[in-house]
């Protein structure tokens, strides 16, 4: 069969994400794949591929929380807001009480509002920051709102500060540690950042790339990948037989009683339910919708299920051999290649 699915990679440091996609479709001849979020070139840990139907499935991910492990560098701020820039400003430390530190780490849990940085793929005006940072071009950029659901720090070894954050998506970690500098007085980098969760998906189900790499063939692969049907582990699920995986398949919605009589999850008004079939997995992703009469209650008769993703599995040639092909420029770009 193609291959299709989501393979969480441990990302290794020096790779940027795209550069993990790209090895990965010219190695086992993925036709479509992306990943979902970006880690740093720097940064390692986990990082969800989908791959060919998988892609598919990108707009219903749940990406919170983000969870990371990861060390700041006091007394010294850099470029790129990271140990891989120029330092651009010193400040003192050695002064600096473990009490004094906590304090500052407490006063950003919660809602925050940061400054993306110049080194991001952050667009504006349909151009990456990093671009414009790379020409020594800096522009004003807007705040955004964050989340930080946990800041703990587990060691200080002065000049270096070790800590745990769990945090919405979209939160810069180097932007974290940048303005928690600033705030302390002395300034801030970041010198190691280790993501340990991306949503539903952790690092005891991520395989380290050199691994991946090591695979034989296709079909290695895809007894790594998790299955699309088991993507969505949150998803109320429908059982389709063959009249309605046709009708789904042309794009027709359904009547909830037309899956009578098996028992059927409660609707809510704009539901997302993925539909599966016992032959073919994961079939589509459907939305619930409440048409309703003359009465105000909504009864199992007026649930309309509308499809938003069809999923068409279909047979590749398998036992073909995993083959390098060289990567293109480093460098971030979309999700989806």
């Amino acid at each position: 069969m193609r291959i299709d699915g989501l393979l969480v990679v441990d990302k290794p440091g020096g790779m940027t994400s795209l550069d993990v996609v790209r090895e990965i479709k010219a190695r086992f001849f993925i036709k479509k794949a992306g990943h979902v979020g970006t880690l740093d070139p720097f940064a390692t840990g986990v990082l969800p591929v989908v791959m060919n139907e998988g892609t598919k499935l990108v707009p219903f991910l749940r990406e919170d929380p983000k969870d990371y492990e990861a060390v700041m560098k006091l007394g010294e701020e850099t470029a790129t807001d990271d140990l891989t820039g120029e330092i651009t400003r010193s400040g003192s430390w050695e002064t600096l009480s473990p009490e004094a530190i906590q304090t500052v780490f407490k006063s950003f849990s919660g809602r925050i509002r940061q400054t993306p940085p110049m080194f991001s793929a952050v667009k504006v005006k349909g151009k990456p920051l990093y671009r414009m940072a790379r020409k020594g071009i800096e522009i004003e950029r807007r705040e955004r709102e964050v989340q930080i659901f946990d800041l703990q720090i587990r060691k200080i070894d002065l000049p270096m500060v070790h800590f745990r954050v769990s945090c919405s998506r979209g939160t810069y970690i180097r932007a974290l540690a940048k303005d928690i500098g600033i705030r302390i007085g002395c300034g801030a980098h970041l010198v190691s950042l280790r993501r340990t969760r991306s949503g539903p998906f952790s690092l005891d189900q991520a395989i380290p790339m050199e691994k991946v790499k090591a695979l034989p063939g296709e079909e290695a692969l895809q007894a790594c990948l998790i299955p699309l049907k088991e993507v969505l582990p949150d998803f109320p699920e429908v059982i389709g037989d063959e009249r309605m995986i046709r009708k789904v398949r042309y794009g027709k919605e359904m009547a909830a009683r037309d899956f009578e009589p098996q028992p059927l999850p409660p609707f809510v008004e704009g539901q997302w339910l993925k539909m599966s079939s016992p032959g073919e997995g994961l079939v589509a992703i459907l939305q619930s919708e409440l048409r309703r009469g003359e009465s105000d209650k909504a009864g199992p008769e007026r649930v309309v299920l509308r499809p938003l993703r069809v999923f068409h599995p279909s047979p590749l040639p398998t036992g073909r051999q995993a083959i390098p092909l060289p990567i293109g420029e480093k460098g971030e770009g979309k999700d989806l290649i």
